[in-house]
Parts: structure tokens; C-alpha cells; sequence
């Protein structure tokens, strides 16, 4: 459901998992789940009625019922992601967002009549905080003590607000938010800025105590007459092992380090490998394993997807082949990281996102299956999984969607104002007003052709409301309270535009614009359940009934 009025499917779907299946066993930290005092995770990631990044500067009025609800289907625990910047907009000097943190302790409160846990995945990359990337930070933490302070001031923070809730279960960070820069490393080349970069970065520090300059001529293929002359390395350069060595070394320094404002925070570690090409062309597998073992978390993260094992070479394949590829990967976690348990942070057993229909997928008639086949291995092998995909989402390119902040991130033309409704913020549009929101560079790697606008839309006797989408337009009737979509077939998602034609005014709301739905087969957009809602139900049953 994507605006703040109830339709009737939602509200059928809460009736009705109401009645079926609720597990309360009380709260308790990661570490009492890791020791086996608790039973096991179950966990959705929570973002109300839009998603992930702009949960923070959203109302989510329907918080209670959608909290409810995830209650209802099994479920004990729920995952933030929380951007850094969200919370901390700036670092020179340090600045935070105090709507951000207000909405935190209405959420850990919420979830806690719920009889929900919460976990926080801390430092989610992504966010629509600024015009400008996010990116820059999370390289600067490799060699900008302004910037790591500013991180553990943040860190610290959060743990300390978050940690004072009963309900409070841990956090982990996650090394897909902090792997941008080993992209970005390979292309600086091997003049000057590529060994500037991995001097200031500590690349050449690193090798310095780990190798000879001997050594390094083998995997970079041409002589040193000392470390001041090392560069970072191409993509097809061998030496991009030694590269990988060095940032799994930071990653897992930075954990130790936030570890000590947020004890036990874990971090989903990768699994795959990383190929890199030798001397004679063949390719080598770099793994993660030194990071493994998350400092002195009391367990490790991890991201679990059906692809994991397989040729991935568009394959359709079985509950029971899927299934015999995920303990492989449990036990891989176990060897390396001093037999730890494991928490299934993200577990992906169907993905729709583009560019990767080559991967395998599980047959659709197998899902719920393998969701039954997956409640052995997680009671057996982890203390418990999460799923990212919870309800249905689109990829909202707005910021400040439903005026949370007022009129922030919004242009306004005319006379244009925020007033208190009945179901929060709204804005108001006199005749002859607009608000406009650019959104240029909002690109999130999942597009489609058509971009989506759906919005509340409530206008006087005679309102016109004119939306517009880069160059092109379409207009509407405004009159009694309303639900409104638009498609826009082939256009740019780059601006949009609400104006007010005609005579008196309109109020807009809760506005979405998308060009792609993500889509995990518990609950649509729309609230209504999807494939495998009785499949998740029935693993969260299996996995709670020794709770």
C-alpha cells in the first residue's frame, strides 16, 4: 500500500493474519540468539509505505497496523537500514537530523508493542539526503580521520539511543554499502593519481608490511625499485588479489573500531569471490574469508540467494536443487569464522531485478517448497533469517514524498503551503500554484520504460490538478478524496511538476514516483498477498514453534 488511507485489502490482510499464526517469546540481544538462549530470528526489513530510502523522511501514519501485521505472519523482529547521511547530514562539523532520530524511537516503540525485535543495518549507502553522491564519504573513511570520527560519532549515537529500548536486539553493517571504492580504485591508472590514491588510502602501507618488492613484481608483472612507485591496480591486473587483501583488512578494522561504540554489531560478509586474471590469462578466485569471523560479534551476517552455487546461466531450477546448495555455503561460514553462528540477514529466494535474468531462479511452482525445505537448514545451521522484500516497492525518486519536512527538497511557485489533514501533511495548492521536484542523478540501477505517478489528491468544486513529468503532461479532475495514477509511457523520470489549474485548490499526498517495482512475492504494492505469504508463514511457523 502506497498511500496513507487504508484500502480494503490491506485492512483484510491484517484481519486475517491476525488470526493465524503470532509468536511472542519476549526480547532479546543477537548475542542471547547466538548462545541458543533464544529461539531464531525471524526478521522483515521495515519501510512502511514507500521504501528503504526515503523511509526517513516519511510519516508512515499506518505504522501500527503495518507493524501488526508483520507480527502476525510469524515474524519477531524487524531490520532498519539506516543511512549515515540520513541521520548525519553533515561532518565538518557534525549535524543531525533530529526528524530521523525522532522517527527512530517512534519505530523501536512501535515495534515493541508489537512484540517485535529490531536490528539495525547500519550506514545504508544510499539516501536522498543531498543532491550529491553519498559515495565520496565512505571512500573518505580510508584516509580522512574527520570523516572516521564523524562515522563513530554517529555510530555511537545511534547505539546509545537505540540500545536504551527493551526491544533492541543488534545491528550489522554490510560490506555492500562500503565497496564502491574498490570499483572506483581500478580506474586511476598507474600514473601519478594511481599512486597518490594508494599511498593516501593505505594501499601502499599495507603492502609495505605484507610483501617484498619482489613479490609484487610477480602480480603486477613489472618491477619497484621501492613502494613509493606502487599504484592501484587495473581491473585485469593480477594484482587486484593483493587490492581485495587489502580492503577485506579494512573493512575489518572498521568494524573492530565501531565496535567499540556499538558492541557486538556484526557484518554481512561476502560469500562469492571476487575473479581475478593471472599472468597466463587464467582466472583466480579471491575470497572473503579473513573477515569471516566479524571481530568480536557473536555472530556473522550473511546475504543467502538461490543463485549462490550455480552456473548462473539462466537455469530454472528445483526446490530440491536449491536446496542442496545452501548448506555448502552455511558450512563455508562456519569453517572461517571460528564456528560463530550465523544470521541470514538478507534471504533472497526470488529476485526480479534487471540485468540479472541470467542468474538461476527457482521455478515459480517451487518457491513455497523451498520455503518449507529452508526452515530445516535455518533451524539447524543459523539462529535465524530476514528477508528484504517484504511488501512490494517502487523505486520512489522523491524526496520528502509526503511533506514529513514540510515543503523541504520542493520548489514552490504561487502560494503553495503544508497543512495538517486528516492523515498528516498534505500540501495545499491554490489556483495557480505548484510544487516541483528535480530528480536528476536519482538513478538506482532498476529502471523501467514508463515512470509511474501515483498520488492522494482532494480538490474544491471546479480544481484541476496538471501533473508533469519532463516535458510532457497530463491533467486530472480534482474533487472528493482520491487515489490517482499516472503512467507516463517512455518518458524520463528527470522532474516533476503539480500545479493547480482551474479555480480554488487542491491538496496533494503521499506522492510516488517509480519507474521499476521491486518485487519479493509476500504482499503487492497494494497490500494484497502475494505467491508466498502462506510459504513464509508456514517457515516462520516451523521456525518458532520451539520458541
Amino acid at each position: 500500500m502506497h498511500r496513507k488511507h487504508k484500502s480494503r485489502t490491506w485492512v483484510a490482510a491484517v484481519l486475517f493474519v491476525g488470526a493465524a499464526i503470532l509468536f511472542t517469546c519476549g526480547f532479546g540481544r543477537m548475542s542471547e540468539y547466538s548462545s541458543g538462549e533464544r529461539g531464531h530470528l525471524r526478521s522483515a526489513t521495515y519501510y512502511s509505505d514507500d521504501w528503504v530510502i526515503n523511509f526517513w523522511n516519511s510519516e508512515s501514519v499506518h505504522m501500527e497496523e503495518e507493524l501488526a501485521r508483520i507480527a502476525a505472519d510469524g515474524f519477531n523482529s524487524i531490520i532498519l537500514a539506516v543511512p549515515w547521511r540520513e541521520f548525519q547530514p553533515e561532518t565538518a562539523p557534525v549535524m543531525y537530523e533530529e526528524y530521523a532520530w525522532k522517527k527512530l524511537g517512534g519505530v523501536m516503540d512501535a515495534a515493541g508493542k508489537q512484540g517485535l525485535g529490531v536490528i539495525l543495518r547500519v550506514g545504508y549507502t544510499w539516501d536522498y539526503a543531498s543532491p550529491e553522491s553519498a559515495l565520496s564519504r565512505y571512500e573518505g573513511l580510508l584516509y580522512d580521520p574527520q570523516l572516521k570520527a564523524a562515522w563513530i560519532s554517529y555510530a555511537e549515537r545511534l547505539y546509545k539511543q537505540v540500545s536504551a529500548y527493551e526491544n533492541f536486539c543488534g545491528g550489522f553493517l554490510t560490506w555492500e554499502d562500503f565497496w564502491n571504492f574498490t570499483e572506483n580504485a581500478a580506474g586511476y591508472g598507474n600514473g601519478i593519481a594511481g599512486r597518490r590514491m594508494a599511498k593516501l588510502c593505505g594501499y601502499t602501507d599495507y603492502l609495505k608490511e605484507k610483501y617484498t618488492l619482489e613479490q609484487l613484481r610477480e602480480y603486477y608483472g613489472t618491477s619497484f625499485e621501492n613502494y613509493e612507485e606502487i599504484w592501484l591496480p587495473e581491473k585485469d591486473s593480477y594484482a587486484r588479489k593483493l587490492f581485495y587483501e587489502f580492503y577485506d583488512a579494512f573493512l575489518a578494522e572498521l568494524l573492530t573500531e565501531t565496535q567499540k561504540v556499538f558492541p557486538d554489531l556484526s557484518m554481512e560478509v561476502r560469500l562469492d569471490a571476487d575473479p581475478v586474471k593471472k599472468a597466463d590469462k587464467t582466472l583466480e578466485g579471491v575470497s572473503h574469508q579473513s573477515t569471516f569471523g566479524c571481530g568480536n560479534a557473536s555472530c556473522t551476517s550473511i546475504m543467502y540467494s538461490v543463485p549462490m552455487g550455480f552456473p548462473n546461466e539462466g537455469e530454472w531450477v528445483t526446490a530440491d536443487q536449491a536446496l542442496n546448495m545452501a548448506p555448502v555455503f552455511f558450512d563455508q561460514v562456519s569453517r572461517y569464522n571460528g564456528n560463530k553462528p550465523v544470521y541470514v540477514d538478507q534471504f533472497l529466494f526470488t529476485d526480479n531485478t534487471p540485468g540479472f535474468e541470467r542468474n538461476a531462479r527457482l521455478k515459480p511452482e517451487e518457491k513455497n517448497a523451498y520455503l518449507a525445505g529452508m526452515g530445516e537448514l535455518f533451524r539447524t545451521m543459523t539462529i535465524g533469517y530476514g528477508v528484504w522484500t517484504y511488501r512490494d516497492y517502487g523505486d520512489n525518486k522523491l524526496y520528502n514524498p509526503q511533506f514529513a519536512l514540510g515543503l523541504r527538497g520542493w520548489k514552490v511557485t504561487g502560494e503553495s503551503y503544508i497543512e495538517e489533514g486528516k492523515n498528516g501533511k498534505e500540501a495545499v495548492l491554490p489556483s495557480g500554484s505548484s510544487i516541483s521536484q528535480e530528480m536528476r542523478g536519482r538513478v538506482t540501477g532498476r529502471t523501467g520504460p514508463d515512470v509511474h505517478v501515483r498520488f492522494s489528491l482532494e480538490g474544491t468544486a471546479g480544481s484541476m490538478v496538471s501533473v508533469r513529468v519532463g516535458k510532457r503532461t497530463k491533467t486530472l479532475q480534482a474533487g472528493e478524496r482520491t487515489d490517482a495514477e499516472l503512467v507516463f509511457e517512455n518518458a524520463l523520470a528527470e522532474e516533476l511538476t503539480i500545479s493547480c489549474t482551474g479555480g480554488g485548490s487542491v491538496r496533494i499526498d503521499d506522492l510516488n514516483l517509480y519507474t521499476f517495482v521491486t518485487e519479493g512475492d509476500i504482499y503487492r504494492m497494494d497490500g494484497s498477498e502475494g505467491k508466498c505469504t502462506d510459504g513464509i508463514r508456514q517457515l516462520n511457523q516451523a521456525l518458532g514453534a520451539e520458541d
